[in-house]
């Protein structure tokens, strides 16, 4: 496959013979893998598929992906930004009302719902979020769900909930807390007796409770 150049008045583009100008194919087979990987888990991306996805060979995927390691590194990426995303959306929802200390819970608490639900509504999205690897991507992750978290129990530092020397101490909380009812349920760990919504509950107290306490 070669380059052609094209002239455009005042600009020159290059433009490869699959119909793709230069970078967009990159970009194409990210979506291409983050759209598999939503329907079928990172396990499903491979190159043949990505390939016919695209509209190119598979030696085209390799000249425009380092790796499959590095293309799924970058799925988890996106895939942990749109968790971020969901987290971010379903806290700027809360309505403004309440005193600033409840109003600060009750965005702390709509984040770790929108965490848990996206577990439960993206559940191969969520896993692929957080695929072990030990490639180091070149940008963080914008935005960042454990940002958003941060900026959360700064939120309640400010609100007076609890002194800024045992913020890190709730992040971590938290986080942990969250992380763990979500990945229950979404494997669906718990006994047929106990409710989703009742655990999730349960788990969000159990957290406030908690950062109350430090």
């Amino acid at each position: 496959m070669h380059a052609n150049i094209v002239n455009i008045p005042g600009k020159l583009f290059a433009v490869k013979s699959d119909g793709y100008h230069h970078g967009a194919l990159h970009e194409a087979i990210l979506d291409a893998a983050v759209t598999e990987a939503t329907k079928s888990g990172s396990q499903a991306i491979g190159v043949r598929a990505l390939a016919k996805a695209v509209g190119v060979s598979p030696s085209a995927i390799y000249r425009h992906v380092p790796s499959i390691d590095a293309l799924l590194a970058e799925v988890s990426q996106v895939a942990r930004q749109h968790l971020a995303a969901r987290m971010i959306e379903r806290r700027e929802n809360v309505p403004k009302h309440g005193t600033p200390l409840d109003r600060a819970f009750a965005r702390f608490r709509a984040v770790g719902q929108a965490y848990v639900e996206f577990a439960l509504s993206d559940p191969h999205l969520f896993d692929t979020a957080f695929t072990p690897t030990t490639l180091t991507l070149p940008k963080p992750d914008g935005p960042s769900a454990w940002q958003v978290v941060v900026d959360g129990v700064q939120e309640l530092v400010d609100a007076g909930a609890l002194g800024s020397a045992a913020a890190p101490d709730a992040v971590l909380i938290a986080w942990s807390s969250v992380h763990g009812i979500a990945s229950i349920l979404r494997r669906g760990l718990l006994m047929d007796t106990v409710i989703t919504d009742h655990a999730i509950d349960v788990v969000l107290d159990g957290v406030r409770r908690s950062i109350e306490a430090l």
